[in-house]
């Protein structure tokens, strides 16, 4: 945070803007050579090697109920430390995104609430919103994006 403003990763997902802060980043990769893993949730991607850990993959697309698409060579995994949310647990996770767009720093006045539309809106990952260059962009709580019911393993992956 430099002068009061917060530095955000803007990316893309199905054509939709979306951030995560930088203090959350450990790194971005290409994605490549993901592992689809059996029995983990749809909403996976499956799983990437980052320092030799394996770290769980959530597809970005997938997980807000966007429609499935392409993935190419600009597509990447960002893996972030976070905190899941149904264990207080710390554990690394990746989001994989069509591309990553730019970095943002916004005044934290600028930040405002999401509206859920209703329990199921994929609002329920985000922390916020700004207005980035005339567009909309939501900033994404990757910790929140793990299922109560799946949050045990990822951090034990993880």
């Amino acid at each position: 945070m430099e002068n009061g403003t917060i530095k955000y990763l803007t990316f893309l997902s199905a054509g939709r803007k979306f951030a995560i802060p930088f203090h959350d980043i450990r790194t971005v990769l290409v994605a490549e050579n993901l592992q689809k893993i059996p029995e983990f949730p749809a909403y996976f991607a499956g799983t990437c090697i980052w320092e030799d850990r394996s770290v769980p993959v959530i597809d970005a697309r997938a997980r807000f109920g966007f429609e499935k698409g392409e993935y190419n060579n600009r597509s990447c995994v960002i893996i972030c430390e976070v905190k899941i949310a149904a264990t207080g647990k710390t554990g690394n996770v990746g989001l994989l995104t069509d591309t990553v767009a730019e970095m943002a720093e916004i005044d934290p006045e600028k930040l405002q609430p999401c509206e859920a539309v209703n329990a199921q809106a994929y609002t329920r990952y985000l922390k916020g919103v700004f207005i980035d260059n005339g567009e909309s962009c939501y900033i994404v709580d990757a910790g929140l994006m793990v299922n109560d019911a799946d949050a045990e393993s990822v951090t034990q992956e993880g």
